[in-house]
């Protein structure tokens, strides 16, 4: 029977993910109400290395020192640390202390690969079924000063498959470990095994039409129920499939029909914006108009003004000359008509008439 190594790598951002994570680590929690973890044996777990600072302080510290080497702040939304378990399968005949020894050469190729990384948390966990290894490092460099997600990924260092093929060759290899097949691959063989039976063996609707099995059941046959199990797994894995292709057509109509509305309203603004950039032209054409306007008003009415004084100079004139002749007409005047008692006649009189000026 083959033996395997398990590798897991996670990453991470935000002070909560950091406090979960480095909480387990190193056990700041109370884990009596876990199965698996037996909290008796918690003060015998190996630490190799460990931060205590808080999230606030260590984000702090990385950022202050790639200022200092000319760098730049975490980008916002970026991982700021990431985590890798290193286990193995339950190998007959290894003791803890195989175990252990097997996960600090682990560890040490860790520390190799991931050079330079700020580390936060190395431990050896000896309080569950069997020791494992939880290795945390941030995504700050302390060598070149800088955050190095994209420059770890350009060196394939984080790389799930490029990491399990280097530690099995450099650290599998010495204790007979080897790379598991992926859920893929497995997945895959399955498959492939379920259609070779599937040749050998009838449908349901071949049953149906009288063709024999080629294995008789008799009570609980186990190739019989393997292969219903397959049958099973290939039905459902296919009924998954179904659901996601109908969920994915669903989302590429809904997706096509927001663009489509996404557009009309682009059409719309910029149909809107010509006409604001009409109305702002005609507003300007108007202003100056009324400008215009104003200004012959303007001018009207300072001629207007000069007419004026002009009349009243005139006017002033005749009116003298009016008045002037009014009263010569009023004092040559020598007779008027009264009314009397008796009757209306005519008298003189001698009117000394003035007239206001």
């Amino acid at each position: 029977m083959a033996n395997y190594f398990v590798i897991d790598f996670k990453k991470y951002k935000g002070a909560e993910a950091y406090k979960n994570v480095m909480g387990h680590n190193l056990r700041k929690r109370n884990y009596k109400d876990r199965a698996n973890i037996d909290p008796a044996r918690s003060d015998k777990n190996i630490v190799l290395h460990r931060y205590d600072g808080k999230w606030s302080e260590y984000m702090d510290e990385c950022n202050t020192k790639a200022k200092e080497r000319g760098g730049r702040k975490l980008r916002k939304g970026s991982a700021d640390f990431f985590s890798i378990v290193i286990d193995a399968s339950v190998i007959d005949g290894w003791s803890d202390d195989d175990y252990i020894a097997y996960l600090r050469d682990a560890e040490k190729w860790l520390r190799e690969r991931f050079k330079g990384q700020k580390i936060l948390a190395s431990v050896i966990h000896v309080d569950e079924k069997k020791p494992h290894l939880h290795f945390t490092a941030s995504y700050f460099n302390e060598d070149r000063g800088r955050w190095s997600q994209k420059y770890l990924a350009q060196e394939k260092k984080t790389d799930l498959n490029t990491l399990l093929d280097d530690f099995e060759r450099d650290v599998g290899a010495k204790y007979g470990l080897r790379r598991g097949e992926s859920a893929k691959e497995k997945a895959k063989k399955e498959i492939l095994a379920a259609i070779k039976i599937e040749r050998e063996e009838p449908t349901l609707l071949e049953r149906l039409a009288g063709k024999k099995p080629r294995y008789i059941i008799k009570g609980s046959d186990p190739k019989h129920i393997a292969r219903l199990g397959r049958e099973l797994a290939i039905a459902q894995r296919a009924i998954k499939e179904q659901a996601v292709h109908q969920l994915a057509y669903r989302l590429r109509e809904e997706n096509l029909r927001k663009e489509e509305e996404l557009h009309k309203k682009e059409r719309e603004l910029e149909h809107t914006k010509e006409k604001l950039n009409k109305a702002e032209w005609e507003r300007g054409e108007y202003a100056t108009q009324l400008f215009q306007v104003k200004t012959e008003l303007l001018d009207l009415r300072a001629k207007l003004s000069e007419y004026e004084n002009m009349a009243r100079m005139v006017g002033g004139k005749d009116r003298l000359a009016e008045l002037a002749e009014k009263n010569r007409a009023a004092r040559s005047a020598t007779r008027k008509r009264v009314r009397t008692r008796t009757g209306t006649r005519s008298v003189s009189v001698d009117d000394d008439l003035s007239f206001d000026m």
